[in-house]
């Protein structure tokens, strides 16, 4: 997967290694956050990050995520947030609150803050779905990573 995403990485030079990026990670599914943190982190690292300028901030769940970015962007010290959870679609409205409600906080904390946050909470309807979007070859980490880092350049351009 990083071999795929990294093939626009020449463009990324020796600036990206003082941005400091944030990482909002849900301990709720803990194995599929964290494979989705292992292949955000290793496309951060190749794209010329320092790994002493990526920081990971844990949270119990998705809910909880949108409280610890927005005081991340209050902060003002790092140059973009990405945010990790997965959310499984149970037998209750619980689900559809959960992923509305953490998109809808995140994004208003973005504008408000004027930071990108890249927003890899995987609302899905099984875990099988989630799996394929956490592990492998469809890992949603780098992607995020990489959304991240473009976004950031386009700021850096206005």
């Amino acid at each position: 997967m990083i071999k795929e995403l990294s093939k626009n990485l020449a463009k990324y030079d020796k600036t990206n290694r003082n941005l400091k990026i944030a990482i909002v990670r849900s301990n709720y599914h803990l194995d599929l956050t964290k494979s989705l943190e292992s292949s955000c982190k290793e496309y951060l690292i190749a794209s010329g990050i320092e790994e002493k300028n990526i920081q990971t901030f844990e949270v119990p769940g998705s809910w909880e995520i949108p409280l610890i970015a927005k005081n991340i962007a209050s902060s003002k010290e790092f140059n973009g947030i990405i945010t990790l959870g997965i959310i499984i679609k149970g037998e209750t409205y619980h689900f559809e609150i959960l992923a509305n409600e953490c998109s809808r906080a995140l994004m208003n904390i973005s504008l408000e803050f004027n930071i990108p946050i890249t927003f890899e909470v995987l609302a899905t309807y099984n875990l099988k779905q989630a799996k394929k979007r956490s592990k492998g070859k469809y890992n949603k980490g780098a992607e995020a990573a990489r959304s991240l880092l473009e976004t950031i350049e386009s700021l850096s351009k206005l």
